[in-house]
């Protein structure tokens, strides 16, 4: 796990960035970078679980096709975001003052470790992402809906298309929540302008 801490302080907030399937922590490593808000601290956590043909390079949070073992291993890796909440919590850092900030099935993890963690935290960032259990949503009571989400996805993403990305992601508008939807001309990739719409939503979120 990589913990980059703010180059200006006092830190503002804390985001923990999480990567896509077939990626590691390396690799957000740059999109944190690619930010330019240096008085954020960033926690870049790795899945634990190793993507076919990568070479133990690649990682995901959980496998794919969905089925009884990824669901597993899904619990597994929210469980494991849950440790740094709770870790970050006992050294002072409170969860309402972190984002979890996710591309594609990273973005799945952040807004599933935004609807069950026990405390709310500051905001989602999802690019390129998708909701799980989208469908099942309306069936959830105690949801906390005052938390802000961040949305952006490109119009010509072959993996996630945007119909599928959008619907599962504004399901949470259905139930209360406020969703900031943002979308690129691009492919399953985060673009200039999408970045330039993240700051604004932390600045907005953060005061600065």
């Amino acid at each position: 796990m990589l913990d980059i801490h703010p180059k200006l302080k006092p830190a503002v907030g804390t985001v923990i960035v999480l990567h896509g399937w077939g990626a590691n922590s390396h690799d957000v490593e740059l999109l944190a970078e690619a930010l330019r808000l240096p008085s954020f601290r960033y926690i870049i956590p790795e899945g634990r679980y190793d993507v076919p043909g990568t070479g133990g390079r690649g990682k995901g949070w959980y496998s794919l096709p969905l089925d009884a073992k990824s669901e597993k291993e899904r619990q597994t890796s929210k469980k494991q975001l849950f440790n740094i909440l709770d870790d970050l919590d006992r050294k002072g850092t409170s969860a309402d003052t972190v984002v979890f900030l996710g591309f594609s099935q990273g973005a799945s993890m952040g807004l599933d470790v935004m609807l069950d963690y026990k405390k709310p935290i500051a905001g989602v960032v999802s690019l390129s992402g998708f909701l799980l259990d989208s469908d099942k949503i309306r069936k959830r009571s105690n949801l906390p809906a005052e938390i802000p989400v961040f949305a952006g996805h490109g119009t010509l993403d072959p993996l996630i298309p945007l119909d599928q990305g959008k619907s599962s992601i504004m399901s949470l508008k259905t139930v209360g929540f406020e969703v900031e939807w943002h979308e690129y001309p691009a492919e399953h990739r985060v673009v200039i302008e999408e970045l330039e719409d993240v700051r604004k939503f932390l600045a907005k979120l953060f005061n600065f």
